[in-house]
C-alpha cells in the first residue's frame, strides 16, 4: 500500500502527459489532420474537433494570383499544388515556439511534420519557398536556411536561373501594399504588430467555449483570444447554443476568420484558385522525396 501511494504523483504526471498537449521550454506540439490548403504556406487543420488556421514557420510562398491581386505565378500554383501533394487530409504533427506562436492574422505559427519529414523544409529544399527570417528564430532555423542554400545553388523552383522570380513574396506584398493575400482582409488582433509577443494567456480546456462576461461575447475552442480572457470574466459552455442561450454572441475575430473561409471558398468556386497540374517533367530534376510526382 505504501508503495503505491508513492507511485500516486507519477500516475498522475502520466494522465496529464496522455490528455494535453505535449509542451516542452521551446514550444507545444498538436496532433491534427489537414482540412484545407490554401497556398504554399497557410493550411487549414482540424485539432481535437476545431479547426485552427496554420502558417508553416518561416517559410514564405510565392502568393497566389485572384481576381483583386496580382500574383507571382506560375510559381504560387505551383508551390500550392507541392503542398497540396504533401498534406492534403494527412495527419500531421503541428510544433509550436512559445516566445511566437501567432502571427497578426491570428493564425498557428508552426513546424508542420507529415511522419517525420518536415514539410517547412521540404517546401524550401524543392524550390517553392523561401526562408523567411522571423523576429522570433526558432529551432528548425538552421534547417530552413541550409535547404535555401541547397536550392538556390541547384537553380530549383523559384531560384531557375531562367525564369526564377526576382523578388521575395514579402516584398512582392509590400510592393503591391498587400499583406498575406488570403488574410489581408481580416482584421488584426488588437494590441499586436508584427513585432509583438504572445499576451499573458491563461489554461483553456481544449473542448471548451470560453464566455467573456463582460463583453458577453464567446470565443470557440481553438480561438486565441480564448486563453486571454482574464479568470474573474469568463465563465465556459459546452456548446455555441449554450452560450447563446445564454445571451453571449460570438467574437468578432471568429466571424472574421469565417469571412476569409467564404471568400476562399467563392474564389475557388469560381476557379480563381484552380490549379493547373504540371507535367512530370516540371520535378524531373528533382530528387525523389521531393517530387510529388
Amino acid at each position: 500500500m505504501k508503495n503505491f501511494i508513492r507511485g500516486l504523483p507519477f500516475l498522475l504526471l502520466l494522465s496529464l502527459a496522455l490528455f494535453l498537449p505535449f509542451s516542452s521550454a521551446s514550444g507545444k506540439t498538436y496532433q491534427g489532420r489537414v482540412v484545407k490548403v490554401f497556398d504554399g504556406d497557410t493550411l487549414l487543420v482540424r485539432i481535437k474537433g476545431h479547426e485552427e488556421f496554420v502558417r508553416l514557420r518561416e517559410i514564405d510562398a510565392p502568393e497566389i494570383a485572384s481576381r483583386k491581386q496580382k500574383g507571382q505565378e506560375p510559381w504560387g500554383r505551383k508551390a500550392r499544388e507541392f503542398a497540396l501533394s504533401r498534406l492534403k487530409d494527412r495527419k500531421v504533427r503541428l510544433e509550436t515556439e512559445n516566445r511566437d506562436e501567432r502571427d497578426v492574422y491570428g493564425r498557428l505559427l508552426a513546424y508542420v511534420f507529415v511522419g517525420e519529414s518536415l514539410v517547412n523544409r521540404e517546401m524550401v529544399e524543392s524550390g517553392n519557398a523561401f526562408f523567411y527570417r522571423a523576429p522570433v528564430r526558432g529551432r528548425y532555423a538552421a534547417r530552413l536556411e541550409e535547404a535555401e542554400n541547397s536550392a538556390r545553388e541547384k537553380g530549383w523552383g523559384v531560384w531557375d536561373r531562367t525564369q526564377g522570380l526576382k523578388e521575395r513574396p514579402r516584398d512582392f506584398r509590400a510592393r503591391h501594399r498587400g499583406d498575406e493575400s488570403l488574410f489581408s482582409s481580416l482584421k488584426r488582433f488588437p494590441g499586436r504588430d508584427r513585432n509583438s509577443r504572445s499576451f499573458q494567456e491563461n489554461p483553456v480546456p481544449g473542448d471548451k467555449i470560453v464566455g467573456n462576461k463582460r463583453t458577453r461575447v464567446y470565443h470557440l475552442p481553438g480561438s486565441s483570444s480564448a486563453a486571454r480572457v482574464s479568470l474573474k470574466n469568463r465563465v465556459f459552455f459546452d456548446s455555441a447554443e449554450e452560450a447563446e442561450k445564454a445571451g453571449f454572441r460570438k467574437a468578432n475575430q471568429m466571424r472574421n476568420a469565417e469571412f476569409g473561409m467564404r471568400n476562399y471558398k467563392k474564389q475557388n468556386e469560381s476557379g480563381i484558385l484552380k490549379i493547373e497540374a504540371s507535367p512530370p517533367s516540371a520535378y524531373a530534376n528533382l530528387p525523389p522525396h521531393l517530387s510529388p510526382c
